[in-house]
């Protein structure tokens, strides 16, 4: 492994990067379907690489007695995270994952693997087209011959063709949950630079029971299917499919999502 990926350290992260993570853990599940999509696509594979693992949420699903499984995670408060939930793990499933330190606009490992995965809108939180195409050609690196690259994103299309200017923020909080015997209402707010395809979006956490709110920003750089299938053509791969949903429909302009399935070349 190169020192832009490299094995999970025991070295104590922070509290307050650890509580970061839980809070966004518990705002972003998911979406509809993903969690199964994944487990279909990964069948059989022996060797799974997910860019972007966050808590483990997508790889507790992939892990298995005969598989090896790889998280790459750049935020040392995920990592922490996930370390922590993979104890809750069955032995089987703890042995098959291994979690590295890694930048996924950046990265090279040893191994090679049959599927590598960017799941749940991952892409743009990388803010340049440069960046994008690091990450498809890395990805490009990691892959066995003949294994796939898979990832989502939700389709920017409808929201580049609309004439307003920023999207409303809501007044009522978008999630309220408990966590750490508190109920916290969790607020969205999101900033618009058009001209450069930015949609940066920031999450107020505010406890009920009162004390210190939290805030969570996430920038984003949206990509259109188009600008996509470029930067994958650069990289070298052929798209094999895309997806409007987590069901298989077909992909369309006003399709919710965009799930790509691509092969390198």
């Amino acid at each position: 492994m190169s020192a832009r990926a490299r094995p999970v350290s025991r070295q104590k992260v922070g509290a307050r990067a650890v509580a970061s993570a839980e809070l966004y853990a518990l705002t972003h599940r998911g979406n509809s379907g993903d969690l199964e999509f994944y487990s279909e696509l990964c069948g059989g594979a022996r060797g799974v690489l997910e860019l972007g693992s966050g808590s483990g949420r997508v790889l507790e699903v992939l892990a298995g007695a005969r598989r090896r499984v790889v998280g790459l995670e750049l935020d040392p408060g995920f990592l922490a995270l996930a370390r922590r939930n993979l104890r809750a793990w069955s032995p089987a499933k703890r042995r098959s994952v291994r979690l590295v330190a890694g930048d996924i606009r950046d990265f090279e490992l040893k191994e090679r693997f049959e599927r590598v995965l960017l799941p749940y809108n991952a892409l743009y939180c990388l803010l340049t087209k440069s960046a994008a195409l690091s990450c498809f050609r890395a990805v490009q690196r990691a892959l066995a011959p003949g294994g796939l690259f898979a990832f989502d994103v939700w389709n920017a299309t409808p929201f580049a063709r609309s004439e307003t200017g920023e999207p409303d923020d809501d007044d009522e909080p978008v999630v309220t949950f408990r966590h750490a015997a508190r109920t916290w209402d969790v607020f969205e707010h999101s900033r618009v630079q058009r001209a450069r395809q930015r949609l940066d979006v920031s999450y107020d956490y505010r406890p009920r029971e009162g004390g210190p709110a939290r805030r969570i920003s996430i920038p984003q750089r949206y990509y259109l299917a188009p600008e996509i299938d470029d930067l994958l053509e650069r990289a070298g791969f052929t798209v094999l499919a895309r997806y409007g949903d987590f069901s298989g429909a077909r992909f369309t302009a006003r399709a919710p999502q965009q799930i790509v399935i691509a092969r390198a070349r």
